[in-house]
Parts: C-alpha cells; structure tokens; sequence
C-alpha cells in the first residue's frame, strides 16, 4: 500500500468473496488517518497484531468509522433526515438528525477531541463525569447520580457529536444544560437576545430581559430543532462535553485530524442515491479549503455544508453478486479501484496430507476457465484458522480425522453450494470443477449419489428427452462429517486427487 501524499485516499477494494477485502480496508484506513504510525507499526515483530491495535485506537478516537451499505440505506442515514421524536406537549414530532457521514466531516474539522479517561467539570468547577469511551458517533460519559435513591453508583450516559456540533454552531452557552425549571433568569445569560421574535412576552414577575427558566427551555428546544426542554433540564453531562470542547476550540483554530470512514458491501446500497448531492463534494478540488471549493445547501437542515479536505472514504465491493447495485460512471470516477484477489499462499499446502493450496488454486483455475476472472474463492475460505475455528466449533479438535472433517465442512457448506449459484445448478460443471476426481488407482470417486434406477420409467420418456446421471444432485453420505458414514481415508483420497487435477 502507498501512501496517498496528494489527498485524501478514494478506494474502492473489489473483489470475490472471501479474499480479505474488509481486512484490507481496515489497513488502509489505518494508513489513510496515521501513516506515520502504521509505518511504525510495519516495523513491529507481529505487523498485523501491531496495525490492529492501532485501528482499535483509532477508532475509538472518531477518526474511523465504519458503515455497512444494505439495500434499504438511504440518504437520510447517511446525511441527515427526520427522526421521530416527542416534544413537550407529549406529540410525536420530527427533528432533523445529523448521519453519519455529516457528523464525521464535523470531526474532521477540529485538530482536539475529548480523550478517554479525561474528566469533565461543571460551571462551578466541580466534576460532572468522566469520558469512558467514545467514537466517531460521540462520547460515554460516567456519570455519579445526585439522588440517594440512585440503585447504581454511576450511570452511562450517550453524548452524540451532532447534538454537541449544532449547539456548538449556533454559539450557545454549555450552561443551556442545567436551567432551573422556576427561577427568574437573564436571557442573555442563555445566548438569546430579548428582541428576537420568538420570545414571548413578559408575565407575572418576568421582565423584558428576563423569563422563567421553563420558558428559557423551550425558546432553546425550538431552536436547536432537537430537544425537548425536559431533554435540556436533564442533560448537564452533554453541558459538560459542550463545556470543554468550547474550551479547546477557544485555542484556535487547527487544520484537523484526517479521518475515514469505511463504507462495508458499498454496492449493496444504492450508492449515489444514498451520497446524493454530496457526490460533487467528493472530488478532492471541490473540498473545503480548495482552490475550487464547493459549498451545497442540504435539504433538511437548510444548511450550507462542504466536505473538509481531509476526509477519506474507503469502499468494499463485492463483484460476484450481479444481483447487487453496479457503481454509476460518476460515482466511478471519483473513486480509485484495486482488485483483491486469492492468495493461495495464505492456505496450508498441508493439511492432514492434502495440499489444500493446490486444491484452491485447482478450483479457481477451472471456475476462471468457464467464468473468467472475479468469481474465484477467496482464501478466507481455507485458511489454517478458518478451518482450525471450524473444527474447534463442531467438536472435532480432538478426533484424529478432525482436520480432515473440517475441510469437507468447507467443501460441503461453503464451496459447493457457491458453485451451484455461480453455474445455476448446471451438475454437470459442477462435477467437472470440484465433484469429481480420479485415484491413484484409477477409479472414479463422486461427491454426489447416483441417481435410482427405473429403466420401465425411463422407456416411457419421449424419444427427444435427455436423461443424464449428472442430474443428481445429492451429496453423497461418505464425505459429510457430522453422519456415521463419514470415510475420511476415502475425503483424503478425493481430495488429493482434485488438487493434483485429477
């Protein structure tokens, strides 16, 4: 992998199943935010161990975010749209709530960010929790309840960074968290001018600067659009998180983290329907900061946004399912594309006596000579931990033949049932890639059972009819290791042979 010194990184990894693609991503987005610390990380004695825990800290940080596509994902998941909530009369209303991808773009702005472990004050000084664990969707917050009913010594408690952003944004004070519901306060004092036209009017002892804290609730829940004034008054933990992020912004302003989001199985969605105008935003001359900045007013919040330039995204695609949503030219163009493909070597040339690197390589050479290049099976499949789970899952880690059964588990639940989607069930190629091999001593070993014989029925059939034994479709009893008819001398022997082609 090269790192990507002229922008942010826009790849697509596609590929079969199976080879890794989703592991891929998790280097290059590792890659993309610290490149300096997976370089560190290359130089361990475990590399991978190494780049994991790093990814694991980053995205614990907020810098990777992680979203898998699916076929009902939509804009207003990944943008912003409507979500249902209750307001103060106890109707069900909606409130415009930052996605995904908006909120990630929000982190990327800012250089700080609240740390684990790190512990927040209140307006007084006095501590109002701790940040136990965060990401990129925001912060945990353990807090000490201040009732002596309280069952728990502490509660958890949710932060979201859009709710903290839109405060942010529109400069209200962290002290809109923790309003006595009755007590005459300043308006002014809560960022609201006595002017503005969405003040009411003065009533009992109110004055015409100041209001009633319970209505001073309500004038902030209209307009932040997200909460309720009963959310407001039992909020002072995301009062808190205002505070100090208010704190670390006041040292001015910072170029920002890089940041990633991974967008899983990109073409189980419809991709430019769920990115919609942000498409455009995409292009590295477009972002903010750039020569060629855009800006795009989103049709929710009626905000103008923009994509800051340090901000990666990184698909995965799977390229066998044509039933799957194909990328449009425009989405395509703004992406780079690597194809990952099997590597064999990953796979035991070993296994209890049978080259199972051979028999992967075999499989795919015969599955490319009928359906070209993309539909092999991917090493995942056979790999010594893959196989050595499978064994440990089913009991077999201390039969003899354990590592023999969890191969033909493979086989049996994974490979096959793959080549009978990829050739429609045609048993003919399939026989001829992986159902058949021949012995050593020359005889013809079968996966699948012969079909019954009824020579009266088939004399009935029309002349033009073509029967086949190769119509039968059903495994064979010898090669399932879970039955009492499993032969595992007759597997090593049917295995060897397919890996050698023959």
């Amino acid at each position: 992998m090269k790192t990507n010194t002229t922008g942010p990184t826009m790849k697509i990894l596609y590929g079969p199943p199976g080879t890794g693609k989703t592991w891929r991503a998790s280097r290059e987005a590792v890659l993309a935010v610290d490149p300096s610390g997976y370089a560190k990380a290359l130089k361990q004695a475990d590399p991978d161990a190494a780049i994991g825990r790093l990814h694991t800290s980053l995205v614990a940080d907020g810098r990777i975010l992680w979203i898998t596509f699916h076929p009902s994902y939509s804009y207003e998941d990944f943008v912003e749209g409507y979500r249902p909530v209750v307001d103060d009369s106890g109707q069900l209303a909606y409130r415009v709530v930052d996605g995904p991808f908006k909120t990630l773009c929000l982190r990327a702005r800012f250089e700080t960010d609240l740390q684990i472990g790190e512990q927040l004050k209140d307006a007084s000084g006095r501590p109002a929790g701790v940040v136990v664990d965060k990401d990129a969707g925001g912060w945990i917050v353990r807090v000490t309840p201040n009732r002596a009913d309280e069952v728990a010594s502490s509660i958890d408690k949710y932060v979201p960074r859009y709710v903290v952003n839109r405060i942010l944004e529109k400069g209200f004070p962290a002290q809109i968290f923790s309003i006595p519901g009755k007590t005459i306060l300043k308006l002014a004092d809560y960022g609201i001018d006595p002017t503005d036209s969405d003040v009411p009017p003065p009533t009992g002892s109110e004055t015409a600067t100041k209001r009633q804290g319970s209505v001073i609730r309500k004038i902030i829940a209209a307009r932040t659009g997200m909460f309720s004034s009963s959310d407001i008054s039992n909020s002072s933990h995301v009062g808190s998180v205002v505070r100090r992020l208010a704190e670390l912004k006041k040292k001015g302003p910072a170029a920002g983290s890089p940041v990633v989001i991974v967008l899983d199985e990109i073409n189980r969605a419809e991709p430019s329907r769920v990115f919609g105008e942000l498409l455009t935003l995409l292009e590295a001359d477009k972002r903010q900061g750039m020569p060629d900045e855009k800006r795009i007013l989103l049709p929710y919040s009626k905000t103008l946004f923009t994509v800051p330039a340090n901000v990666s995204v990184i698909g995965t695609m799977n390229t066998v399912d044509r039933s799957l949503t194909a990328l449009d030219f425009a989405m395509r163009r703004r992406f780079e594309f690597e194809l990952v493909t099997a590597d064999s070597g990953l796979v035991p040339d070993n296994h209890d006596g049978v080259d199972v690197r051979s028999l992967l390589d075999r499989i795919n050479t015969r599955v490319s000579m009928l359906l070209g290049n993309g539909r092999e099976f991917g090493h995942s499949f056979l790999m010594e931990r893959t196989l050595a789970a499978v064994q440990e899952a089913h009991g077999w880690g201390a039969a003899p033949d354990g590592k023999l059964r969890s191969l033909a588990h493979v086989l049996r639940s994974s490979i096959m049932p793959t080549l009978a989607e990829y050739f429609h069930d045609d048993l003919s190629k399939i026989r001829a890639i992986a159902g058949e091999a021949r012995s050593e001593s020359g005889s013809i070993i079968s996966l699948f059972d012969r079909p019954p014989s009824d020579p009266q029925f088939l004399a009935r059939l029309p002349d033009e009819y073509e029967y086949s034994e190769l119509k039968s479709g059903t495994f064979s009893q010898w090669w399932d290791p879970a039955s009492p008819d499993w032969d595992s001398d007759r597997f090593r022997e049917f295995a060897s042979a397919l890996a050698a082609g023959n």
